[in-house]
This record gives structure tokens, C-alpha cells and sequence, in this order.
């Protein structure tokens, strides 16, 4: 390519850097602006985020939708019949204010030079303004290629890709210089087939910030301290840094109010690989190729190859024709021109094609009518891969054993690969490195109740699920009205509480859709919710402690080398201060099923309980003496009728305090004014030899005891943590495995028995 100085050459971003490299490297004294289409455009015609705030406000659009308006408007200037134009030039002078142009004086009397785009006579006429010495560069073409390769599944022609590239690194081809064409539906194959050749590829990520834990957080938990929550409770730098740069964009607007739009950001984010320096690369048909490259073109199918315009967008071709622009059929011509070009001008170049994959069948591209490359049927087995080549071996053992089918290739296999330990699988952790895993989790452990209970419960269920993280959050109907009953009771005893504003608010913030039946239920949770707090206001009658926290969080630090917090959240604490002491009653509103049993905290099991009493003595508060500390059922799915109390009367003892209760009688006073026959917590009754059989005591030395116990379990789950101490060690109690009840590991982790902790049974108290 011959460019002259003082030029503005107009390629494609993909391009840019190496096209920069090209000419630089030609003649670095050459005067030359390198800028994509795109990007000039914008220097005509961009918008502010405010044009976006603007439309979806006033006009109720989503954010794609006024992003499509924006991004449309440019293209109209002037009033047409047509009511679509001309609701965009509408829309366009209402956001006129919004709209921000650059000087474009600087590209003035410069040579233009376009490579890698078809000019529209729009873009024509917009390059004209700049200057009228305009040149549109193409490829002439340089090669002849006779033969594609045709395979019956995706996979075959992955193989064969794969073993020419290990004649080629044989050959001492630059792995740099081998680059692939391939759609996103190869990605997969490729990384495995990366893994079994011990070839690195180079796959961009189609993950998104909104697919992370970080960006799941975010968007559950939105609200106006969302980052420093996030910055709590991850050690994921980048992935933070990325929300505070979405975040900052909107510092001028109120934070709930451009919710959909950070939103938006954040759900199309896209997280990038780490680049390999020497890898295989994927390419586009718009990428630079040298002759000392080697290109593979996978998946030269129809449908696929060329891509289809569809006369789908918001300007239809019929618009399009009237200003200018490339309607859809011109787009197809000019993708069709663009693959054939590109394939003439590729020196090395291999094609294939499938003709299944799950299921689904193909043909060849329709532009094979034009190349007419001869089809060569390429399904012969390979064995340049061991890894690869023991995983078909098992295959095809599968095949032998469950249906009696004997495969070609299964003698040669067997006879090389006779080590393989078919049938067989050592499941046990090996463990990490701790320095490793230091930076894994950049010095930094958040603890809390669940997942102490998931280390306790098995070690390797904690692994996957708090340090690999390999669950990702998926919200349900259940989690949102939990939610919903957690957020409404935080505020229902706080002053100038509004129940319709507050369940209203929190309703708004959800990105949960409901289907019909969940809405008509979740309207129906209102009047529950005023039934509850009634209910509790009632209790608060009964008791002398006049204070109350809702929703508290504590932190304690329990930090060695690596600095370590232990994280818990009081649903309700109510106290009251007297003397030098503090009095209080620790209450945890469950919205499923209760445990109260502490028979089992001694192996770190069932800690829920003990663990409010923990943060409690880990509060602000001085002196904290416990009155008690409770479960209350806020949710349920069932009432059992009897003859002796109306319904109403059954659900407010639903609601009566499950747990534990002090024996001294000073302090329970100050809890319950009525403890002899109790109103608000659970089986609590005196009788002429003192409390009920039924009732829950505890005295301050177990309490005491119960805290220290606490204490010890989260330094020995640190401790065994930092030590990577993460094996398979599922626990069972009386004959029941809690350690995989409900685990989403099972398939994962392949327990075997012996890999089963019985822990032993036993009434007696922790």
C-alpha cells in the first residue's frame, strides 16, 4: 500500500496498530492521521450520556432503544415524508443540547485514503466535507486456491486443523504467524483441543461484567454504597476498578435514577482475556494477513460464511436508498466481494467445512459457486495428540462395553495406551500452594456464617464455592420475597416508616422478572408484611428493651499474615443500656426453615445462633449481657389448624421467638415483663418447680462458653484455609450426610465413601 504524506488513511480499528507498524516501519517520516469510519463519524455527530438519560426519562425507552435512536439520528438532516425520519429529527433537536461535534479543521486538505470499508454515497458525502482528493484502496487478487476440506462433525475438522498445526511448529513456523477464522460456535472446541495439543490459544472472552460474582453483586444489591460493599466483600481488583469506571461516568445524576443505565453498562461490559504473547491468534476477514502467515478458515458452511443482512433495522432499505446509505442487499454483495477478496489474497490458506454438530446439519458455503474448490473428504483418524488420543480410546471403550460397538481406531489405541486406568479415578485434593493461593486471593479473606458453615460441612464445597467461585448467583422467585421481608422489616420500626414507599422502593431496584403468578403473590406478601409487623409491635409491648439496631453489620478482624475479616449482619438487635451494662436481645428473621440445635456447634456445624451472640459481644455496646437469642419464622408455608385457636391466633404463634433464653431472672425481666406465661417467645413457661421442660434456658456461663467456641471456629477455619486444607470431607450425623444434602458439587467432587466424616451423635450442649 503507497500512501503519501500528509494523509488521512481511514481503516478499521482491528487493523489500526499493525497498519501503524506497517507504514512506520516503511517510512516514519511520513505525515499521517490514521482513524477508523467509526470514529470520524463521531466527530461529526456523538451525544452525551445525558442525550440517553433524556430520552429513556421523558420517552420511557430502554437503553437500547434510545441508544438506537441516537445512534440513527445522524443520518438525518432534513424533513422527509416518511413519520419515522421525522420523529428522529424531532427527537434529534430536543436533545440539540446534548450533542457534541469536534473541530475538523485539523484533517483539513489532507489526502484521504479509505482501505477496508465500502463506501455509501453518504459517507462519500461526508468525507467531502473534509476534502475532495478522496482514494478507496482494495485488494487485488494475488492467489489460486483449489481444495476445501469437508468433515462430518466440528470436531473432526478441529482435529485436523490441530495436526497441521503440529507439522507446522514442527517446520518451525512462528506460532504467531498461525491465525484462524472461526464463528463463536468453535470457541469451546478450540480451548479444549488448546489444552489436549498443549497448543495456547488466543479466544476472546464473551463473558460480561454482569456474568461475574462482582457484577451479580452489583446488580442484586444496587444502591448508593454499592462499591465500598463490593470492595468489602471481593479481591477483585480489576473487575472493581471496571464498576467505579462504569459508576463515574454518572456522578452528575442522582444514583437511583440512572439505575438502568449503569445497569445496562455493566451487563455489557466485556471482560478481556490475559493476552499470551505467543499464541495462535483468531482473526476476522478484515484482519491484516502477511505471506509468512498461515491461515486456517474453519467452518465454511452456508448461513455461516458469508453473513446475511436482513432488512431488520430501524432506517429500512427503503430509507436507506432515499439518503444515501447501503441497504442490505449492497451489504451482502459487499460481504460476499469482501470474503473472496480476502480468500485470494491469503498465500497459505487452508478451508473446511462441517457437515454436524449437536444435531444440527450443514452445507457448504453457496460461495464455493464462485471459488469452486474441489471438496476433499478428510475424516481420517489422528494420534498426534496423547491427551486427545486417550480420551477417544475411553470413548471408544464406552462404546464397546454399554452398546458392543468396536471402532476402527480402538486395537491401535489399546495396544499404545493399555496405562490409561479405564474405569478408574483418584478423586483426592491436591493441595494448592499457599503461596498461590495468597495471590489468588489477594491477601484477603472475607469469613461469614455461610461460608463457615460450607468449610465445616466439607472443605471442598468451600473451595469451589467461596475461592473458585464456581457457582454462579442466580436469583429466584424465593430469594427476591426473602429479600423483600429482610429489607421491609430493616425499616418497619424506624420513624416515619411508609410500607407502600418502602415495599414500592425495593420492588424498584429488583432486575428479577416475575411471571404472573409471582406478581400476584408478591402484591399479596404486603398484606402479610403488615400482619408481621402488627404482630411484632405487639411483642414490643412486653419488653423493657426500648432500643433496637435493624440489620447491623459487624466486622471482626481476624487478620494473621493475610488480613482476614469475619463478616455478619444482626437482622435485629434490642437492647437496652443501664448502668455500665448493656442488655440484649439478638433476634434473626429466617424466611425458611429453622435450626436451633446446637448440639453439633463443637464440630463448627449449626453456628447461626452462636454466632449473633459473637457479634453482639463484638458491637459498639459496652458490657453486653445476653437475654436471649432467637430465631422468628417470618415466612410460612402452611399453618396447622387445631380446635383451640383461630387461624390469626395460630399465625401469631408462628411468630413467637424460636431459641434460647437467659435463666436469670434479673435480666429475662428486662427481655419479657410477662416471662412466666410468655407472649413472644417460643415454649417459655413457668410452673410451680420453676421453667417448663419445654422451655430453652441457657445460663451466662454457657453463653460465655458459646462465644469463645465462635471465636475458636473461625481462627481454626482461618487457619486450616490459609493452610489450603480444602479435601473432600463431607460430614454425616446420625446417618444423615449434611455435607452433600443440597451440595451443586456432587457431580464435581466424585465422593467416595470412605471420604465420609461420621461426626458423633449426642445430647450434649457444645
Amino acid at each position: 500500500m503507497n500512501i503519501k504524506d500528509n494523509t488521512l488513511l481511514i481503516i478499521p480499528n482491528e487493523i489500526k496498530e499493525e497498519m501503524i507498524l506497517k507504514i512506520t516501519s516503511e517510512n516514519n517520516l511520513l505525515d499521517i492521521k490514521y482513524i477508523s469510519l467509526e470514529e470520524l463519524y463521531k466527530k461529526f455527530f456523538n451525544y452525551d450520556i445525558k442525550a440517553i438519560y433524556y430520552l429513556m426519562n421523558k420517552y420511557k425507552f430502554k437503553y437500547e432503544v434510545a441508544i438506537t435512536y441516537l445512534d440513527n439520528m445522524f443520518y438525518i438532516q432534513d424533513n422527509f415524508d416518511d413519520e419515522k425520519l421525522n420523529l428522529l429529527l424531532k427527537l434529534k433537536d430536543e436533545v440539540k443540547d446534548y450533542i457534541i461535534t469536534s473541530r475538523m479543521d485539523i484533517y483539513k486538505n489532507r489526502n484521504i485514503v479509505v482501505y477496508g470499508y465500502e463506501l455509501s454515497k453518504f459517507d462519500l458525502d461526508l468525507l467531502k466535507k473534509i476534502s475532495n482528493n478522496i482514494e478507496v484502496i482494495k485488494d487485488e487478487p494475488k492467489y489460486k486456491h483449489s481444495k476445501i476440506y469437508q468433515f462430518k462433525t466440528l470436531e473432526k475438522e478441529v482435529e485436523f486443523v490441530f495436526d497441521k498445526i503440529v507439522d507446522l511448529l514442527k517446520n518451525n513456523i512462528n506460532i504467531n504467524n498461525i491465525k484462524l477464522i472461526v464463528s463463536n460456535d468453535y470457541y469451546n472446541t478450540l480451548k479444549r483441543m488448546s489444552n489436549f495439543y498443549n497448543i495456547p490459544i488466543e479466544i476472546p472472552s464473551d463473558t460480561k461484567l454482569s456474568d461475574t460474582l462482582v457484577g451479580a453483586y452489583f446488580i442484586k444489591n444496587y444502591n448508593s454504597n454499592i462499591i465500598n460493599e463490593i470492595k468489602d466483600k471481593f479481591n477483585d481488583v480489576e473487575l472493581i476498578n471496571k464498576l467505579i469506571d462504569i459508576v463515574n461516568k454518572y456522578v452528575e445524576f442522582d444514583f437511583n435514577e440512572v439505575k438502568d443505565l449503569i445497569i445496562y453498562e455493566v451487563k455489557n461490559c466485556k471482560i478481556k482475556n490475559t493476552e499470551l504473547k505467543n499464541s495462535i491468534r483468531l482473526i476476522s476477514f478484515d484482519s491484516l494477513v502477511s505471506d509468512d502467515d498461515y491461515v486456517f478458515i474453519l467452518g465454511f458452511n452456508y448461513g455461516v460464511i458469508p453473513n446475511i443482512y436482513k432488512d431488520e433495522d430501524l432506517l429500512s432499505d427503503k430509507i436507506k436508498e432515499k439518503i444515501g446509505l447501503l441497504t442490505s442487499k449492497e451489504k451482502n454483495i459487499y460481504e460476499k466481494n469482501k470474503i473472496i477478496n480476502k480468500i485470494n489474497n491469503i498465500k497459505n490458506l487452508t478451508i473446511s467445512y462441517k457437515l454436524k454438530n449437536n444435531n444440527e446439519e450443514y452445507t457448504i458455503s453457496n460461495l464455493n459457486d464462485i471459488l469452486n474448490l474441489e471438496i476433499i473428504d478428510n475424516n481420517i483418524d489422528s494420534f498426534k495428540s496423547d491427551i486427545y488420543n486417550k480420551i477417544k480410546l475411553t470413548s471408544s471403550l464406552d462404546k464397546l462395553v454399554k452398546y458392543n460397538i468396536k471402532e476402527n481406531n480402538l486395537s491401535k489405541l489399546f495396544s499404545n495406551y493399555q496405562d490409561i486406568q479405564y474405569m478408574k479415578y483418584d478423586n483426592k485434593y491436591t493441595k494448592v500452594d499457599k503461596n498461590d493461593f495468597n495471590k489468588f486471593i489477594n491477601n484477603k479473606i472475607l469469613l461469614s456464617y455461610s461460608s463457615l458453615d460450607n468449610y465445616f460441612k466439607c472443605g471442598f464445597k468451600y473451595y469451589l464455592n467461596n475461592v473458585l467461585r464456581i457457582s454462579p448467583y442466580q436469583e429466584t422467585y424465593y430469594t427476591v420475597l426473602g429479600n423483600l421481608f429482610h429489607y421491609v422489616l430493616s425499616n418497619a420500626f424506624l420513624d416515619n416508616f411508609d410500607l407502600d414507599k418502602c415495599y414500592n422502593e425495593f420492588l424498584n431496584k429488583q432486575t428479577y422478572e416475575f411471571n404472573n403468578m409471582e406478581k400476584f403473590f408478591i402484591k399479596k406478601a404486603k398484606d402479610e408484611l403488615i400482619f408481621i409487623i402488627d404482630t411484632i409491635k405487639k411483642q414490643y409491648k412486653d419488653t423493657n428493651l426500648n432500643n433496637a439496631f435493624y440489620e447491623r453489620k459487624v466486622f471482626v478482624d481476624k487478620s494473621t499474615n493475610v488480613k482476614v475479616t469475619f463478616m455478619g449482619v444482626v437482622d435485629k438487635l434490642l437492647y437496652k443500656e443501664e448502668n455500665d451494662k448493656t442488655i440484649v436481645c439478638i433476634v434473626d428473621y429466617k424466611t425458611g426453615n429453622t435450626d436451633i440445635n446446637l448440639d453439633y456447634a463443637k464440630y463448627g456445624l449449626s453456628l447461626q445462633l452462636p454466632i449473633y451472640l459473637y457479634l453482639s459481644k463484638n458491637m459498639d455496646l459496652k458490657n453486653v449481657e445476653v437475654a436471649g437469642f432467637y430465631l422468628q419464622k417470618i415466612l410460612n408455608n402452611e399453618i396447622k389448624k387445631d380446635n383451640k385457636h383461630t387461624y390469626l391466633e395460630l399465625k401469631e404463634d408462628n411468630l413467637k421467638l424460636v431459641g434460647y433464653t437467659n435463666d436469670d431472672l434479673d435480666i429475662l425481666e428486662k427481655l419479657d415483663k410477662n416471662y412466666e406465661n410468655s407472649n413472644f417467645i417460643k415454649s417459655l413457661k413457668t410452673t410451680s418447680k420453676g421453667f417448663s421442660s419445654y422451655s430453652k434456658m441457657i445460663n451466662n456461663e454457657e453463653i460465655n462458653n458459646l462465644i469463645n467456641l465462635v471465636d475458636s471456629k473461625i481462627t481454626e477455619a482461618r487457619d486450616e484455609i490459609l493452610d489450603t486444607n480444602f479435601m473432600i470431607n463431607p460430614k454425616k450425623i446420625d446417618n444423615k450426610n449434611i455435607g452433600c444434602e443440597y451440595c451443586e458439587f456432587r457431580d464435581v467432587c466424585f465422593r467416595k465413601e470412605n471420604d465420609i466424616v461420621i461426626l458423633e451423635s449426642g445430647d450434649e450442649n457444645a
